[in-house]
């Protein structure tokens, strides 16, 4: 219940901030639990990439989600408006995840870094490193039941090496003490239509985890 109402006065003034009271800003730092995480993201320059980003993407969902998901990097619709998943990828996942049983509001989403690469490349062995931290507290603020990870550059934060998810993938595995589950990321989907179902399936365990 304190979790809930905590989550409300936030969305209050989240509203009040889009209304043009820009002073519930130290509200807004004071109540949430990831406190000035969120401005450490938005305003990082630990590497390159703050040159050539529009928007650091920090992650959306209750802070108290009992699965996460975790992507590779922010995309062209991403780095515009600031939030992970809000392009065609999004809407296959947002597809993919209420085929499982699961709303989209009932998890948070995040990704490996923060920033969006050039031309949507792959992001760098060091740019991970640089970007490590905030997602590791991220994880130890949410607690989350279980955490699927989408995709070969969310997978390498347990094997080490960037490749393997077709082999992989539907396995438990581990994350920092958490069970992480690999799959697909949903623009492999796209791109190849029948992995919808097994990614769907990769869903449904994440959520027998927990149950």
């Amino acid at each position: 219940m304190e979790n809930y109402q905590q989550n409300k006065v936030v969305e209050v003034l989240k509203l009040l901030k889009y209304m043009g009271l820009e002073e519930v800003d130290n509200s807004l730092s004071s109540i949430s639990p990831f406190g000035d995480l969120i401005d450490e993201v938005k305003n990082c320059k630990k590497c390159d990439l703050h040159k050539v980003r529009t928007n650091a993407v920090f992650g959306k969902g209750p802070i108290n989600a009992k699965i996460m998901l975790i992507g590779e990097a922010p995309g062209r619709d991403e780095d515009l408006k600031g939030l992970p998943f809000v392009g065609k990828a999004g809407r296959e996942l947002d597809n993919m995840l209420s085929s499982a049983g699961i709303e989209i509001d009932e998890v948070f989403i995040t990704n490996v870094i923060k920033c969006r690469p050039p031309g949507n490349r792959n992001p760098e062995p060091y740019e991970m490193v640089k970007c490590n931290p905030y997602l590791v507290r991220q994880v130890e603020v949410i607690r989350p039941k279980v955490i699927v990870l989408l995709g070969n550059i969310a997978l390498s934060l347990v094997t080490g090496t960037a490749s393997g998810i077709t082999k992989m993938r539907g396995k438990t595995m581990e994350y920092m003490s958490y069970p992480a589950i690999p799959t697909f990321h949903p623009a492999y989907v796209i791109r190849n239509p029948d992995s919808g179902k097994t990614v769907i399936e990769d869903f449904k365990k994440a959520v027998r985890s927990i149950a």
